[in-house]
């Protein structure tokens, strides 16, 4: 079997050894040589899906996996991942919940599956990451893929072919700090929900109707007042109502169209996803 692994490494001195040696072990009883290590180095820190974005420019294997590289992929699930391949699917992925995990990064968590698996364009799995492995026509596909907001679970469920989760726990991270900060993760969680639904920009159609039939209540409510209690004074209180909330309104629209005004002109710029410094037997075509 022919078979590459994608890990994206950052300010992991204290895990690249125990991790080659890892792999290797669980390599060994899939694959009987190693061609080459290839290592990537980017000029500066691009992000996880820019660098596995990278990482599969490069893969040639008929299998490719992509996880990370803190030991929470477990490397020697890499098999359990290529026996349910052999079954007939194109994408094996692990679908796990983290034991590990701070509560507000657990809170968050469940917030952004809870959310976006019911306002994506295509159907999400939850708890599903990077770790997964996957054809080469797979990988073909995502190279395609130019986008530079990216949220790499979502792209690999949406170019389609045959798919499947398949329960791994989770492990423990071996050493050092994790590098994904809540800020990071945050952006991570707009940035799927941004690239993979149009719900909010619909919603705020929504508040719109919303506010319109309010504004027409309460212009009903005060002429109502006005005709049964003539005496008492209420010039003041419509027009702060109506200034307030249809402020709201339009600072929450503005916002949104904001977020995708921001990503529309990420992709008129038509950066590369990542700059490459150097190349360690590997070629650049």
């Amino acid at each position: 079997m022919d078979l590459t692994v994608v890990l994206p490494v950052y300010n992991e001195k204290e895990l690249v050894i125990p991790l080659y040696r890892a792999l290797r072990s669980s390599l060994d009883r899939l694959v009987k040589d190693y061609s080459h290590l290839r290592i990537i180095e980017l000029t500066r820190n691009f992000g996880n899906a820019m660098a596995i974005a990278t990482g599969l420019e490069f893969a040639t294997g008929d299998w490719v996996v992509t996880m990370d590289s803190d030991f929470e992929d477990k490397p020697e699930h890499i098999a359990d991942l290529y026996r349910k391949a052999l079954e007939g699917y194109d994408v094996v992925y692990a679908v796990r919940e983290s034991k590990h995990k701070s509560f507000l990064k657990d809170i968050g968590s469940r917030l952004f599956y809870f959310l976006i698996s019911r306002i994506s364009t295509v159907p999400l799995t939850r708890n599903a990451g990077n770790f997964g492995i996957m054809r080469q026509d797979v990988v073909r596909a995502l190279r395609k893929m130019t986008e530079r907001t990216r949220y790499f679970a979502g792209l690999r469920t949406w170019v389609g072919f045959t798919q499947i989760g398949i329960d791994l726990p989770r492990g423990k991270r071996l050493a050092g700090r994790p590098k994904q900060s809540l800020s990071r993760l945050f952006k991570q969680a707009l940035d799927a929900v941004f690239a993979f639904s149009t719900v909010p920009l619909k919603f705020l159609t929504l508040l719109g109707v919303i506010a319109f039939f309010f504004a027409l209540f309460i212009a009903a409510m005060i002429v109502m007042l006005r005709l049964i209690h003539p005496g008492v004074s209420i010039e003041w209180a419509p027009t702060i109502i109506v200034i307030v909330f249809v402020g709201g309104i339009q600072l929450i629209g503005l916002g949104i169209l904001g977020e995708y005004l921001s990503r529309i002109y990420d992709e008129v710029r038509a950066r590369p996803v990542s700059i490459v410094k150097t190349l360690t037997n590997a070629k650049q075509d």
